[in-house]
C-alpha cells in the first residue's frame, strides 16, 4: 500500500511539474561576468527535443559580442548530463538576424537553437551560458525545464 502511495505521489509531482506555468530563469553567472543583470524568457513551456527552442535575452552589454563567442546549453537530470548544446554564439545570432560584432549597449535579443538530445519527459536542471570571443564570461541563466517529445505533446 505504501508503495502505491509513493508511486501516486511521484506521478502527481511529475504531472504538476509539467503543467503550464511560466519558467523562472535565474542568474547563475560568477562575479565579474560581463552582463551581470540579464533576464531570459524561453518561448513555450518546455523544450521540444529535435526542434528549435527559442527565447529572448535582455540585458545591458557593456562590450560588443564578437567573433569566437561560444554558447553552451546543458541539461542535467539526477546529476547526469542528458543534453548538451555547444555552438558559436555569432552563428546562432546570425541565424536570427544579429550580425557580429553585436554593438555594446542595451539589448533584447530573440534567438533559437536546434535542440537535440535525450528525451527524458522529466524536468531537468538547465543551464545556458556564453563566453565572448575574448574569453570573458558573458552571462549565465538557469532554470528547471521539461524536455519532451513534442510530436506527442505539442508546445503551447
Amino acid at each position: 500500500m505504501k508503495f502505491a502511495a509513493v508511486i501516486a505521489s511521484a506521478a502527481a509531482f511529475i504531472a504538476a511539474a509539467s503543467q503550464a506555468s511560466p519558467l523562472v530563469w535565474t542568474n547563475c553567472a560568477p562575479p565579474g561576468a560581463v552582463v551581470s543583470d540579464v533576464s531570459f524568457k524561453m518561448d513555450g513551456e518546455w523544450a521540444c527535443v529535435g526542434e528549435k527552442v527559442c527565447g529572448t535575452l535582455t540585458g545591458i552589454f557593456p562590450d560588443p559580442i564578437i567573433q569566437g563567442s561560444k554558447l553552451v546549453v546543458s541539461v542535467k537530470y539526477l546529476g547526469r548530463i542528458t543534453n548538451t548544446f555547444n555552438a558559436d554564439l555569432c552563428t546562432v545570432l546570425g541565424e536570427s538576424g544579429y550580425n557580429c560584432p553585436v554593438p555594446a549597449g542595451p539589448k533584447t535579443i530573440h534567438a533559437c537553437i536546434h535542440y537535440n538530445g535525450e528525451v527524458v519527459n522529466i524536468p531537468g536542471n538547465t543551464t545556458m551560458y556564453a563566453y565572448n570571443g575574448d574569453s570573458k564570461y558573458l552571462f549565465c541563466q538557469a532554470s528547471t525545464v521539461m524536455n519532451k517529445n513534442c510530436t506527442l505533446s505539442p508546445n503551447p
